[in-house]
């Protein structure tokens, strides 16, 4: 995938900080700031640094890219945690959308996670 940046998980005191600070909010979306500049981003953008600082204090690594990425099989695969068969046969089934590339199907991330949030509580 064409990601513009990967971030490993937070070190465990990095982790702990973070996951105090996030339940200190008690909720609220919170300002934010980056070496003392103050972060002048809507409640949408505030609340995806949120989930970002989460998953990341939480373990895991983050990969940030373009929702409208197109992806091959078995990157769909992948983000979809089932095999590169199975998607063929959704793909063929017409359950998710394909952008043909000559003879290579290409899936949108955004299909593909509109897809996988159908089976997601």
């Amino acid at each position: 995938m064409d990601h513009r940046y990967i971030a490993a998980a937070l070190s465990s005191s990095d982790a702990r900080r973070v996951t105090s600070s996030i339940s200190d909010a008690d909720g609220r979306t919170p300002h934010l700031a980056l070496d003392g500049v103050d972060l002048d981003i809507d409640e949408s953008g505030r609340r995806a640094v949120m989930e970002l600082l989460r998953q990341l204090a939480s373990g895991t690594a983050v990969t940030i890219g373009p929702v409208s990425e197109l992806l091959t099989t078995s990157q769909a695969a992948d983000l979809l945690g089932v095999s590169d068969t199975y998607v063929r046969k959704l793909a063929d089934a017409g359950s998710l959308t394909i952008e043909m590339r000559g003879t290579h199907r290409r899936f949108r991330l955004e299909d593909l996670i509109r897809h996988r949030e159908k089976f997601t509580p």
